[in-house]
Parts: C-alpha cells; sequence; structure tokens
C-alpha cells in the first residue's frame, strides 16, 4: 500500500441482464431505461469466445492490531476471512507496526565473549498462526515486507527509533536507502531464519543460538520486499539483487516455496517499465533465479475537490489502469513469459478518509457499495486481459491505516459490501469459464457475460451511477445476485424473474444465472 501521502495516493491511483436463453439465440441483446434518460443498450453474444478466463479471484491482510487476539473485533474478522480465503491469500507484516512486523527488532549485540539478539515471535506467531488457522486448503503469498530498521544506514542525524507500544502506528519506520551490509549477507540471512522458523521448526541465530518452535506450515509463496519505490527508494538494480541474494537463502530452507518479485505501488509512472525491465530479464539475475510471479497494485482515488464524484472518478482511473496492464503484460511476455501477474492490492480510496478520519467526518456507507462495484468492474476488466490472480485490498482498516479499504467493519469485523461482492465473485466465477463478447451502447451499467465449465450462461453487472435504471428484457427465467445499498454487508439479495422489464438499483453489482 502506498505510504500516506496525497503525491502517493495520486500516483497509485490515476441490472440487471436477462438471458433470453433459448437454445438457438446466440446473441442477446438488452435494453436499460435509465430514468429520465435514452436507453442503454448491451449485446451478449455467448457463441463468441473472447478468452478462457484464468483468473483468481482473492484478497489481502495487512497485519495491524484489529487482527490480535486481545480485539474486539478479532473472531468476526476472521470469520469474515474464512467466507472469501481463496488461493494466492496475500499475507503482509508491513512497516507501520515495527514491532508485529519484525521479529528481530534490534540489532545483535556481540561484545566481546557475550552475544545477545532480540528474535521474539510473540505478535508475529499469533498472526500467523491465525491466519493459517481460517484459512485451510489455500496457497498462501507470505511477505513480511519491513526489513529490519537498524539494517539500513540512516541519515545523518537521524536515531533508530520504533514505538514501545505494537498497537502504536509509525509509518516513519523506513528510513535511509543504503544497506549498511552491502554484500546483502546479513538481510538475506534474516529472511532464512525468519522462513526456517516456520517451515523448519527453528533456526540457529547470530550467536549460535538454537531457537525452537516447532512450526512446520508449507509456505507457497514467498514475496520479496512490497512497494519497493516507495519504501527505503529502493532502485530496480537494487531490488534484483536483493531478490537475487534472499531468494537462494529461502529456498536453502524452504525448497518448493515459489516467489513473487516488485510489488509495485505505481502501475502508471515511466518509472514503473525501469523496475519491469530490470526484474523481468532474466539476464540481469544470477542464473537459476526463478522469476514466478510478478506483482503490482492499483487503487482509483480522487482528489479531494471530486468528492462528489468519487464513484465516477475510480470507475474512470479503472479504465486507465486497463491500459496500463496490457502494457505491462506486453513487457512481461516480451522478457519472461513464463511469469505470472498478480495484481494483489486492488481497492479505492475514500480522499477524506484514506488514514485519519477527522471527527467531523464519517465513510459514507454508500462508499463501500459502490467501491465493491468497482473492484468487480476491475475483476472482469483484468480477466479479460488474463491476469492470474486479483487480490482485494484489505481485510480490516481502520482510522489511522486506510479504513476506505476496509472489507469488514472495523468496529464489529462484520463483512462490510466490498467483501461480499468479492464472495459473490468467487462463488459465481471461476478459472476455466468462457468469457464471451459483451458490448455496451453506454458506459452507465457495465456488464460481461461468462459461460461455465458446465455450460450455465451468467452475466455480471456494474450499475456506476447513484440512480435506478431500468431494463428492458425479453422473455425468459432467471435468477439474480444483487449486492446494493439495502443489503450492504448483508447476504446479497436473491430473486428471481420471468417478466421483461427490471430495475437496476443505485450503484448495484449483480450476477444474473440463466435458469
Amino acid at each position: 500500500m502506498p505510504f500516506p501521502t496525497l503525491d502517493n495516493f495520486t500516483m497509485a491511483a490515476r441490472t440487471f441482464l436477462i438471458f433470453a436463453l433459448l437454445g438457438s439465440i446466440t446473441a442477446i441483446q438488452i435494453t436499460f431505461q435509465k430514468t429520465a434518460q435514452a436507453a442503454s443498450t448491451i449485446t451478449v453474444d455467448w457463441n463468441n469466445i473472447l478468452t478462457q478466463s484464468k483468473t483468481t479471484a482473492t484478497l489481502q491482510v495487512v497485519v495491524n492490531p484489529p487482527l490480535l487476539r486481545n480485539s474486539s473485533i478479532h473472531d468476526n474478522a476472521y470469520a469474515s476471512l474464512k467466507l472469501v480465503s481463496a488461493d494466492y491469500l496475500r499475507f503482509v507484516p508491513w512497516f507501520p507496526y515495527p514491532k508485529l512486523s519484525v521479529p528481530e527488532i534490534d540489532a545483535p549485540v556481540i561484545n566481546g565473549d557475550t552475544c545477545t539478539t532480540s528474535w521474539d515471535f510473540t505478535y508475529a506467531d499469533q498472526l500467523m498462526e491465525d491466519l493459517y488457522k481460517a484459512t485451510p486448503g489455500v496457497s498462501h503469498i507470505i511477505n513480511f515486507s519491513t526489513t529490519p530498521g537498524w539494517m539500513w544506514i540512516l541519515p545523518s542525524g537521524t536515531n533508530y527509533t520504533y514505538p514501545s507500544d505494537p498497537s502504536t502506528i509509525d509509518y516513519d519506520y523506513s528510513p535511509g536507502t543504503v544497506l549498511r551490509d552491502s554484500s546483502l549477507k546479513e538481510v538475506s540471512d534474516y529472511y532464512s531464519r525468519l522462513v526456517s522458523w516456520y517451515v523448519k521448526g527453528g533456526f540457529t541465530d547470530e550467536c549460535g543460538v538454537y531457537h525452537h518452535s516447532g512450526h512446520a506450515y508449507t509456505i507457497e509463496y514467498w514475496e520479496v520486499l512490497n512497494e519497493i519505490e516507495f519504501e527505503h527508494s529502493i532502485s530496480p538494480q537494487l531490488y534484483n539483487q536483493l531478490y537475487d541474494a534472499i531468494v537462494p537463502a529461502i529456498h536453502a530452507v524452504s525448497p518448493d516455496t515459489k516467489f513473487v518479485g516488485v510489488a509495485l505501488g505505481d502501475n502508471a509512472s515511466p518509472g514503473v517499465q525501469k523496475y519491469l525491465e530490470e526484474f523481468l530479464d532474466p539476464s540481469k539475475h544470477a542464473p537459476g533465479i526463478p522469476l514466478d510471479f510478478v506483482s503490482y497494485h492499483w487503487y482509483g482515488s480522487p482528489g479531494e475537490d471530486t468528492t462528489a464524484n468519487e464513484a465516477a472518478h475510480c470507475f474512470a482511473d479503472a479504465d486507465e489502469f486497463f491500459g496500463n496492464v496490457a502494457k505491462i503484460e506486453n513487457i512481461r511476455k516480451s522478457l519472461s513469459p513464463g511469469t505470472r501477474t498478480t495484481l494483489n492490492e486492488v481497492g479505492t480510496f475514500d480522499p477524506l478518509g484514506t488514514t485519519q478520519i477527522g471527527s467531523s467526518y464519517v465513510v459514507p456507507k454508500e462508499y463501500f457499495v459502490w467501491s465493491a462495484g468497482v473492484f468487480a468492474y476491475v475483476w472482469a476488466g483484468v480477466v479479460k486481459l488474463e491476469i492470474d490472480v486479483v487480490g482485494e485490498s484489505q481485510l480490516v482498516g481502520y482510522p489511522g491505516q486506510f479504513p476506505s479499504v476496509s472489507m469488514v467493519d472495523w468496529d464489529t469485523g462484520l463483512p462490510n459490501a466490498r467483501l461480499k461482492v468479492l464472495q459473490l465473485l468467487q462463488q459465481c466465477f471461476r478459472a476455466g469459464d468462457k468469457v464471451v463478447q459483451t458490448n455496451s451502447s453506454t458506459g452507465d451499467v457495465f456488464g460481461q457475460g461468462f459461460v461455465s465449465q458446465e455450460g450455465v450462461k451468467r452475466l455480471l453487472l456494474v450499475n456506476k451511477l447513484n440512480q435506478t435504471s431500468q431494463v428492458q428484457i425479453g422473455a425468459g427465467a432467471w435468477t439474480a445476485n444483487i449486492v446494493d445499498l439495502s443489503t450492504a454487508g448483508n447476504e446479497w439479495r436473491t430473486e428471481t424473474f420471468g417478466g421483461d422489464s427490471f430495475n437496476i438499483t443505485p450503484w448495484a453489482t449483480v450476477v444474473l444465472t440463466a435458469t
């Protein structure tokens, strides 16, 4: 997630359809009559297959205090996670919470014959154990993204500090751009020991002392660092050196682990291409270094002067994002076609509720509904671009830590509309579905048709407008699952229809299934 400044947000940001499914019909037209406006038409050609979906919809879990066992929302938050846990679930202990995310918070002290270390997994274990307990049977992308601050040469006059309270937010815990050990052995040994703690039951520290954990987790994927252009301002060349040092160190203790690289917070600036061209070029790495996955992020984020049209701006940002994804895919296919892609942070920001929320402001309830629709829109768009993984950001946010990307209510831990739309997508669509030609005469109501491996026809609809739109339909029988303002974080509403018209509610996300 980008460092919380306006510049970074700006960089990181920038229905009902009815199936007239008679066996002889290969294309249908559905007319949407918007209230007091001209009609729109969506045309679906069920026999015109554009591609076969290979996309998994999942989410990221960012480490923060509400996920600790002493939190009042702990149980509900993990129960919410169980509803949407899926392969490639991303777990990120990161820098604003040093004591939650850095098991070796202080440098080893070696003084003559005396040697001590600060290794302490009290909080990390609690979070890892609860994550794995809540998400059995799925693969994980683990990313302890925060390197210990003491490994970096600090700017002149800066002291190495961190909050003693693990719940205190410290957005300054990432100073320095040069590692004190230029050989990179110190940082690669750190990750080797950290992974060994979780997969091999323990490790031997810098003083020769063995630390026993008893853990035997399977870590399917390890992501190397996070938003490297923001955190420590790591250059493309230094990142490759770090990746090439850390990957073999982890492989030595966890040989079946695969790797994810770059985790760029930006997807649009000219510098993005330099990072990707450096990372995805096998000749720029040591021999034998695997490039299993490349990752980057997207957040829709209008400026404060556009709060009246936040949804429209985020949908427009998404359209620009699709163009950036296509450009990045061309780079990947040219340099490393065997590397897969995960967009493992996808979300939107309320410009008045990005990190902290003022006492006079409340994130509107409708925000989470249209934000959920933006995620569904992005998911459908990158399915057509054949992206492998799309991860919604993030399970828990709260005032002080990106509340507008939360997928649960931070006061209760229960789902909001963003989580329910992800759950709906997961239940209705999966890799292997056929993506069929779908055209819209206007962009106010988005539609995309799919045919499942069993031959079931479904259509995803997203109403981009804060108004009800009337749908004129042909004869047939259909079921609609609807997430809208009335359902919010509750179970979606299910309706069956056999008529020729239907009203799509404001900002609704709908999945139609032919019956």
